[in-house]
């Protein structure tokens, strides 16, 4: 018998304070990783397929600019913005904000974008969280690719977070650095598998995530007709187009795995 659970739908969102915690979390912990790359490292290739080392570096330390210097995030959305409607689909708003974050700090050698990065990560938690209200209830683009009717808010207290998440594990797999804890990650796994549950339209399941930050959750509506069990970190790098090493193992009715591997969630 399935043992029904917590509706994943109905975690909420972090308060903008609990968002500040988890990225001063977040981000302490990215920067120990940071910290810990040899020369060799910064030009390894990552699972983000377009760039190395650096580039994620460059690109997370854009991010992190942008809470501080509100003409620098509408510039870059705009990038985004208009790369994409040139682009017709072909790449998406995300991309084209990445290149902008990473064009910009081209010109600095290995060293200064590390400091460049440990400057921004430092202020970025508080920067967000004192966003001007008219960015954090700013509807964001549908372009953006973010569930109907994400606003700024969403972008800064939940996107950037999880973002800075699985970029950490990114560089993980890249270079074998160790993976700190950050204390952060149970929160920002169970914020992915609320946009699963709102986005789902197959038959409802129970969804059990072992490892770092699992929990169980309910997928769906109705009477759930499966157990999926799988290790959280695999799960999310499925949903965020990475890659499939699931073996999603499945009690009961098989149709809730086979939807999981076509699922896809924002990071």
């Amino acid at each position: 018998m399935i043992t029904f659970t917590k509706r994943a739908s109905n975690v909420p969102v972090p308060s903008p304070a609990q968002a500040e915690h988890d990225s001063s979390t977040e981000y302490a912990a990215l920067l120990t990783m940071v910290d810990a790359l040899a020369p060799a490292d910064w030009h390894r290739p990552t699972d983000c397929t377009a760039w190395r080392v650096r580039d994620l570096v460059a690109h997370l330390a854009g991010a992190a600019e942008e809470a501080s210097r509100t003409g620098v995030a509408l510039r870059h959305q705009y990038a985004g913005l208009s790369g994409a409607l040139r682009s017709r689909g072909e790449r998406n708003w995300v991309d084209f904000v990445g290149d902008a974050q990473i064009a910009e700090r081209a010109d600095l050698d290995e060293s200064a974008l590390g400091a460049d990065l440990r400057h921004w990560a430092e202020r970025a938690p508080a920067g967000r969280r004192h966003q001007p209200r008219v960015m954090r209830v700013m509807r964001m683009p549908r372009v953006a690719g973010l569930r109907p009717g994400a606003t700024g808010a969403y972008l800064y207290d939940v996107i950037y977070n999880r973002d800075t998440w699985l970029h950490r594990i990114d560089l993980h797999r890249a270079t074998g650095i160790p993976l700190p804890e950050s204390g952060a990650e149970a929160a920002i796994i169970a914020q992915v598998v609320r946009d699963l549950d709102l986005g789902w339209r197959g038959p409802s399941f129970i969804l059990e995530l072992t490892g770092r930050g699992g929990g169980c959750w309910a997928i769906g509506a109705g009477e759930p007709v499966a157990t999926v069990t799988e290790d959280a970190t695999a799960l999310m790098r499925l949903l965020s187009g990475r890659s499939d090493e699931c073996a999603l193992v499945t009690e009961g009715d098989p149709a809730p795995a086979a939807g999981l591997r076509t699922a896809r969630v924002v990071f």
